[in-house]
């Protein structure tokens, strides 16, 4: 049974603050980024006199392996916060602190170099709008003006507290989570309340269902991380437990269905729990029924632990917020007799 696969082949923006002179002699923050609700990575800036340091630390697939990928790069930058010898801003470094006001700057990409049009079209309060190189982003900012969280596209950065303890997702993806206890089923301690259904489920028989799970994993001739888990569809050659739900969420969906995708944690064989994903699918005998495409092994609360429910096209921000909370080490897993 694969985790939630491992691959990060997106370089979005990230945070920064409102350049100029009055910036802090030395500041540094942390944000967490998240594909669809997934952690994936974690993205550290750094400013000192003079300069400005972008660090990612993203989970990575390479020859079928799940791992980290670490990309650093630091930019000389003047008083007004501008790449020296350039008009540019770096990207983060503009939106990071401080709430930037309506209007357009040259702004650089840290780690790829592309340079265009960075605009806020929009301010209302501590929120704000507007476009990175086209793409629309959304911004929000906290009462000491530094950014607390920014949306683009299937992508969301949050921030970590100063000083808070936090795992760094590929470290969660890799060594999971200890398990308390050795029989009965998987809990969380504090818990967190699943809902049995998303609104709008579409009713649907079991057999269809199970048949569909069938196809799904018969279709992926190569299971494991691969370019198909950050599909909205699920589709390529390769894919872990992302692509098997998503892909069964969309062929569902071709057929009028719509299921729920599960965000969870998966334990086998006395192991840790590792992150996962499976569907859930609406009744019209009532009831619901979990689904694990990726293995077709039955779903049973000694094995898979939901944490979420989560619409397979939205963005999944309430499962987003909840991985947080188990980076940050705020629920134990334990098995409850």
């Amino acid at each position: 049974m694969a985790p939630l696969l491992t691959l990060l082949l997106l370089t979005l923006p990230v945070k920064s603050e409102n350049p100029g002179p009055t910036a802090a002699p030395s500041a540094s923050t942390r944000y967490v980024f998240a594909w669809r609700g997934v952690p994936v990575g974690m993205v550290t800036l750094t400013q000192a006199p003079g300069r400005f340091t972008y660090v990612s630390q993203h989970l990575h697939t390479r020859a079928g392996r799940a791992g980290e990928r670490r990309r650093e790069q630091t930019l000389a930058v003047d008083a007004q916060g501008r790449v020296r010898g350039s008009q540019a801003v770096p990207q983060a470094l503009w939106l990071w602190r401080g709430i930037p006001p309506v209007g357009c700057v040259v702004g650089r990409e840290e780690l790829t170099g592309r340079e265009g049009p960075h605009c806020v079209t929009a301010v209302d309060g501590r929120r704000v709008e507007g476009t990175l190189l086209g793409a629309a982003f959304r911004a929000r900012y906290g009462d000491d003006g530094r950014m607390e969280a920014l949306e683009v596209g299937d992508s969301r950065f949050t921030v970590a507290a100063p000083g808070e303890r936090l795992r760094a997702p590929p470290e969660l993806f890799s060594d999971g989570l200890p398990v308390e206890g050795t029989r009965g089923a998987l809990a969380l301690e504090p818990p967190l309340a699943v809902p049995a259904r998303l609104e709008g489920m579409t009713p649907w028989t079991a057999g269809a269902a199970r048949a569909l799970a069938a196809e799904v994993h018969a279709a992926f001739p190569e299971k494991g991380p691969g370019a198909a888990d950050w599909h909205e569809d699920g589709e390529g050659e390769a894919g872990g437990c992302l692509a098997h739900a998503l892909r069964f969420a969309a062929r569902a969906r071709a057929q009028g269905i719509r299921v729920a995708l599960v965000h969870g944690l998966l334990a086998v064989d006395g192991g840790p729990a590792r992150p996962h994903a499976w569907v859930r699918v609406a009744l019209q005998s009532g009831g619901t029924l979990d689904l694990d495409p990726t293995s077709l092994d039955a779903v049973t609360p000694a094995t898979h632990l939901p944490v979420a429910l989560a619409d397979a096209q939205g963005p999944a921000l309430e499962a987003g917020a909840r991985w947080l909370s188990l980076l940050r080490g705020a629920h134990r897993v334990v098995r409850q007799p």
